[in-house]
C-alpha cells in the first residue's frame, strides 16, 4: 500500500477530517462572533465577557457532575458489553440531573453575590438568574455528546457541533447588536438551551439511545466509583483554570487598566479558537483510544502517531498565525486592539508547549490517575499565578503571557519525566 493510501486509510486522518470540518466552521463562527464583540463592546466589554465565561465554565462542568471524560472512557471501554454501557449511561444521567438542578439553585439564589464578585456591581444579577434556570439543558446536551464521543460516532458528533455553531453564532451576534453588553452576557448563558433543542431532534431521529434498556439497567457501586474518579479530576481542572484566569484578570485590572485586561482576554480567546482543531482531536480520537489501550506497545504507538501528526500541524498553524498577526487583529478584533500585537509571540510559543505536554498528560485522564492529575493541576495553577504576579510588575500586561509560556514549558518537562518511567514499564 502506497504512502498516500496509508494516509487516507489512517483512522486519525479520518477523525481529524470530520473534526476539522466541524472545527473550521467553529473557528469561522468564533471569528465573526469575536469581531462583532470587539466592535460593539471594545476591550473593556471583552474583559467583562471573559469573566463571565470563566464562571460559566466552572458551573457547566459541575452541572454534569464533571463526569463527561469518564463517560467517554467507559462507553469506549465497554464497546463490546452493552449492559455495562447502559449502566454507565443510566448512572451518568441520574448524576447529571441531580447536579444540574443543584447548580441552578446555587446560581439563581446567589445571583447578586455572583454579579458583585465578577463585575463589582449587582445590576447584572438577572444574567445569573437566567443561567440558573437554563443550566440543566446544557448539562443534558453535554452528557449526550459525551456518549456519542465514547461510541465513536464521529460523523454525528461533528454534525451536531456544526449546527450548534451556526445557530449559536446567529443568536449571539443578534443579541450583541441589539442589546450590547447585556445581550452578550445573556447569549453567553442561554446558548446551551438553543443547542439542546438541536440535540432533541437528533435523539428522536437517530435512535442511538435505547431508553427501555437504559431504564431497566441496575446501577452498581463500581459504576459510581469509576465515574467519581473522573469527576474529581474534571472538577479540579475545570475549576482551577477559570479561577486562575479570574485571579489574573483581577490582578491585571488592579495593576494596569481595563484595556489591558481586554488584550489579555483577546489573545487567550484567539488561542482557544485556533487550538480547537487540535484539542478536538484529543477529546474525540485520543481519549477513547488511550482509554482502550491495554499495553505499552499500543500506548507508545498512539503517542508516537500523535507527535508525528499533531505537532507539525500545530507548528505550521502557529507560524501562519504569527506571520498574519496584524491582519488577524484587524479582521478578528478592531483597531483599538492594536497593542495586542506584542502578546502574540509569547502566546504562540506557550501554545506549542501546551499541545506538546497535553499529548502526554492525556494519559492521566485516560487511565484515571486521579491524584497525579489533581496535584499537577493545582501545582501549576498556583505557579502560573505566582509567575504572573512577578512578571506583570516588571513587564506590564504582556508579562501575563510570558508567565503562561514559562509555566507550560515547565509543565512539559514535568510530564516528560513523569511518563518516561511509565512507558518503560511492562504494563500500564
Amino acid at each position: 500500500m502506497g504512502i498516500v493510501q496509508r494516509i487516507k486509510s489512517a483512522e486519525i486522518v479520518k477523525v481529524s477530517f470530520y473534526s476539522g470540518i466541524s472545527t473550521v466552521l467553529k473557528i469561522l463562527t468564533s471569528f465573526v462572533s469575536a469581531k462583532i464583540i470587539a466592535v460593539y463592546l471594545g476591550p473593556a466589554g471583552l474583559g467583562m465577557l471573559g469573566q463571565l465565561t470563566s464562571f460559566i465554565t466552572i458551573f457547566l462542568t459541575l452541572s454534569t457532575g464533571a463526569i463527561t471524560n469518564g463517560i467517554i472512557k467507559f462507553v469506549a471501554e465497554y464497546k463490546d458489553d452493552e449492559p455495562k454501557q447502559n449502566r454507565i449511561i443510566k448512572a451518568s444521567l441520574q448524576i447529571t440531573l441531580l447536579c444540574s438542578l443543584l447548580c441552578g439553585l446555587i446560581i439563581s439564589i446567589g445571583a447578586k453575590f455572583w454579579s458583585n464578585q465578577l463585575f463589582s456591581k449587582t445590576s447584572y444579577s438577572f444574567v445569573f438568574v437566567i443561567f440558573g434556570i437554563t443550566i440543566i439543558f446544557y448539562a443534558l446536551f453535554s452528557l449526550a455528546v459525551a456518549i456519542l464521543n465514547g461510541l465513536q460516532q464521529y460523523k454525528l458528533f461533528n454534525l451536531i457541533n456544526v449546527l450548534a455553531s451556526i445557530i449559536g453564532l446567529i443568536f449571539s451576534v443578534t443579541m450583541v447588536v441589539l442589546y450590547g453588553i447585556k445581550g452578550a452576557l445573556i447569549s453567553a448563558v442561554t446558548y446551551q438551551s438553543i443547542v439542546f433543542i438541536i440535540l432533541l431532534l437528533f435523539i428522536k431521529r437517530s435512535g442511538w439511545f435505547n431508553w427501555q434498556k437504559i431504564k431497566s439497567s441496575i446501577i452498581e457501586r463500581a459504576d459510581l466509583v469509576g465515574l467519581s474518579k473522573f469527576s474529581l479530576m474534571a472538577i479540579v481542572s475545570t475549576a482551577a483554570v477559570p479561577m486562575v484566569q479570574i485571579i489574573i484578570r483581577n490582578y491585571l485590572a488592579s495593576n494596569t487598566n481595563s484595556e489591558t485586561v481586554g488584550f489579555y482576554e483577546g489573545v487567550n480567546r484567539l488561542s482557544l479558537i485556533y487550538l480547537s482543531l487540535i484539542t478536538t482531536t484529543f477529546s474525540v480520537y485520543y481519549l477513547p483510544k488511550l482509554s482502550a489501550a491495554t499495553n505499552n506497545s499500543e500506548l507508545k504507538e498512539l503517542l508516537l502517531k500523535g507527535y508525528k501528526f499533531i505537532l507539525p500541524l500545530t507548528f505550521v498553524m502557529l507560524l501562519i498565525t504569527y506571520l498574519l498577526r496584524n491582519l488577524v487583529i484587524k479582521i478578528v478584533f478592531a483597531e483599538s486592539f492594536a497593542p495586542m500585537e506584542a502578546y502574540f509571540l509569547p502566546q504562540l510559543v506557550g501554545d506549542f508547549f501546551k499541545i506538546a505536554s497535553w499529548l502526554l498528560a492525556m494519559q492521566m485522564v485516560a487511565k484515571a490517575r486521579t491524584w497525579l492529575f489533581i496535584s499537577t493541576e493545582l501545582i501549576f495553577g498556583v505557579l502560573l499565578i505566582l509567575i504572573t504576579w512577578a512578571l506583570v510588575n516588571q513587564y506590564g500586561g504582556v508579562g501575563a503571557i510570558y508567565a503562561y509560556t514559562i509555566n507550560y514549558f515547565i509543565y512539559l518537562v514535568a510530564m516528560f519525566f513523569i511518563f518516561k518511567n511509565t512507558l518503560i514499564n511492562e504494563s500500564i
